[in-house]
């Protein structure tokens, strides 16, 4: 009994179990869709702009519907996408804020999330106006020191929340900035300018994307006791001197008991250095001496300096090197000068000059500042000179001397094909220093002038002639800019091409007279133009040409070997040369039958008509015979004899004269 009744409970518990999970998906399901939330927003109280230490409540607010089962929903506040609150009653849903504080300010925003959803309002900023004044305190035995002394100064943020950057200015100059976290931040300070000291303090507070700059501090001023140490530089025998003169820079500190080092120095260069004095001399001045000079004493991390400008006055100035002329050309005469623009005439009564090439020394001329050369390859090179007086001596820059090159005789040639009647272009051409001017000229009148400044440039020319002869009536003058002289070139000598005439075409024999079998020449010919010329023979009975053929003459010829009567057609012949191309006129060809086909036509009408008289004497002589006998045997009455004849004769007249006519229509059709 018991064991009948175990399967039944099992089913049950597996019934049970089942409609258990389907109740919890339909429950899951349910939850997901009975969520809503609508219409959230954000709000101050009492404002979004506010001044500091007002007690302000960040607000949310929504429409939030579900289901008796659905879960709660998850609230939260952020700033500045960081999570300030989170709650999930509806009602709790704000964030406090006792007072106000800078470090409050940025952009507020309200989140919820339920299982698969989730959403929020649109951001709203919050601003707080006003800062605490920063308070700054130094230790009291720091309010009088002496130079290179620390002072500890604290600067403090009352009642503000940071992150800070707190800053200390002496005197209006910031002297150090530092970040923290903490309301307070601490330094220690060295003042090295000696007297009254305003030192004050400031700090900002560092926002999501901005900062808030507080006030200054009250200024607390330390007086400072400069160090009993004075440095003093002189320079002798005074600050303002000449080339190669001499001179000293003296540099000494005062207590003359105190034996720190000190150190002379010019342009970030220390000239000299010892304990309590030094000093730097020169017995001839050089123009790099000019400057400032500087003494310098380290006291107690503090430095002590003296400064002086030295001037030196040149005797003379850098020379400098100059051709004239300046652009000359192969075979010029040429002065190469050497000058100092400036000369202290009342330190030096003159200056000497040298002038070298490739630094090889040259002899001067009658005049002491320069050298005169024959300009070309020979001159050609590096050019320096030197000035010297006293004991100073100067070298000029480096000039490079190139003569130009003069342009050469130029060549006369044309670009491209020379055709009678039509415009060519002729080209001028020569060597030397660019630009370089060429002139056309035709016989002695000038046609033009170009002028070429680069090598990749052409001097190009636009003409035309009327006849070949005056192919040669051309030449070319160049001249290079800035000179005198110039080089004329040669005549022209190019070849011309005549443009053809319109071609004829005849034949031989003459289109009346072509005959099956025989040969047909083709004959075409230009009345004028410049060989070679290619000549074409085309027939309208074929889509290709018959013959191309290119000759030096002003003719050409092409032979049909065997004519037929499909050569029937109109014949052309074409010209061309390098100037142009042209047709001919057309002639006519019809290809008559050969003779001996004529001649075999008349033969044989002439044998049939034979024929027929042949046959019809025959005929007649038989009927006649046949008639006689029948006469003599019967006898009949009958018509007379004379009219019997006449009917036949009607009879066989028509038949011969047919037989005739054919006979003379045969040939005349054929």
């Amino acid at each position: 009994m018991w064991d009948r009744k175990r399967p039944s409970h099992r089913m049950s518990t597996c019934h049970l179990l089942f409609l258990l999970l389907i109740l919890l998906f339909t429950c899951q399901v349910r939850v997901k869709a009975d969520v809503s939330v609508d219409n959230v927003r954000i709000s101050f109280e009492p404002s979004r702009s506010v001044d500091r230490a007002t007690q302000v409540t960040v607000k949310c607010q929504a429409i939030i519907s579900r289901g008796q089962s659905a879960p709660r929903v998850e609230l939260s506040i952020m700033k500045d996408n960081r999570l300030v609150m989170n709650t999930t009653d509806e009602n709790a849903w704000e964030h406090p804020i006792a007072s106000a504080r800078a470090a409050d300010m940025g952009t507020y925003k309200c989140l919820w999330s339920a299982p698969g959803k989730q959403g929020s309002s649109e951001g709203e900023k919050l601003k707080v106006t006003g800062t605490a004044t920063p308070t700054l305190t130094v230790g009291q035995d720091k309010r009088f020191i002496q130079e290179g002394d620390e002072v500890n100064a604290t600067c403090s943020a009352p009642g503000e929340r940071g992150p800070f950057i707190f800053s200390f200015s002496v005197d209006n100059k910031e002297v150090h900035e530092g970040p923290t976290e903490s309301p307070n931040y601490n330094v220690k300070l060295q003042l090295k300018k000696s007297g009254h000291n305003n030192l004050t303090c400031q700090y900002k507070v560092k926002l999501y994307s901005d900062t808030v700059k507080s006030d200054d501090s009250t200024a607390v001023i330390i007086d400072v006791k400069e160090i009993n140490v004075h440095v003093s530089l002189t320079v002798n025998p005074s600050t303002t001197i000449f080339e190669a003169d001499h001179f000293q820079v003296l540099c000494k500190v005062t207590p003359h008991n105190w034996m720190q080092n000190v150190s002379l120095m010019k342009g970030g260069n220390i000239l000299n250095s010892g304990p309590g004095r030094t000093e730097h001399t020169s017995a001839a001045a050089q123009a790099s001496d000019a400057g400032e000079y500087m003494c310098k004493v380290e006291v107690n991390a503090v430095s002590k300096i003296g400064q002086e400008m030295l001037t030196v006055k040149e005797l003379f100035s850098t020379p400098t090197m100059r051709s004239f002329p300046e652009e000359p050309f192969e075979g010029d005469l040429v002065q190469l000068i050497c000058q100092s623009a400036n000369i202290s005439l009342e330190r030096i009564e003159q200056v000497k000059y040298s002038i070298f090439k490739n630094r090889i020394p040259l002899p001067l001329s009658n005049r002491p500042d320069r050298v005169i050369v024959r300009a070309g390859p020979s001159s050609d090179g590096n050019y320096t000179c030197l000035a010297e007086a006293k004991s100073i001596s100067k070298k000029s820059p480096l000039i490079i001397f190139k003569s130009k090159v003069l342009a050469s005789r130029p060549q006369i040639s044309v670009k491209g094909t020379v055709i009678l009647g039509r415009n060519f272009q002729i080209k001028c051409n020569s060597s030397g220093t660019l630009p370089i001017n060429y002139t056309l000229f035709r016989d002695n009148t000038s046609l033009g002038t170009q002028t070429v400044s680069s090598a990749w440039q052409d001097a190009l020319f636009t003409t035309n002639i009327s006849r070949k002869e005056h192919i040669s009536s051309f030449w070319c003058r160049a001249q290079n800019s800035g000179s005198k002289k110039y080089a004329d070139g040669g005549r022209l000598n190019a070849f011309v091409v005549e443009p053809l005439g319109k071609p004829l075409l005849t034949t031989v024999p003459i289109p009346e007279n072509v005959e099956e079998g025989k040969e047909l020449i083709l004959i075409c010919n230009v009345p004028s133009g410049t060989p070679p010329i290619t000549f074409k023979w085309f027939s309208t009975g074929s889509r290709a040409h018959l013959y191309t053929g290119t000759v030096n003459t002003r003719y050409s010829n092409h032979t049909m070997q065997w004519m037929e009567i499909k050569d029937s057609a109109e014949y052309y012949c074409e010209a061309s040369n390098a100037a142009n191309r042209d047709s001919s006129n057309r002639v006519s060809i019809k290809v008559s039958l050969a003779t001996w086909k004529k001649g075999l036509i008349v033969v044989v009408c002439l044998l049939v008509v034979t024929a027929l008289v042949i046959a019809f004497i025959v005929r007649k002589a038989k009927r006649g015979k046949r008639e006689t006998t029948t006469e003599l045997s019967v006898k009949p009455a009958g018509p007379k004899s004379d009219d019997s004849l006449a009917v036949n004769m009607d009879h066989e007249t028509a038949f011969l004269n047919k037989a005739i006519s054919l006979d003379l229509l045969l040939p005349s059709t054929i």
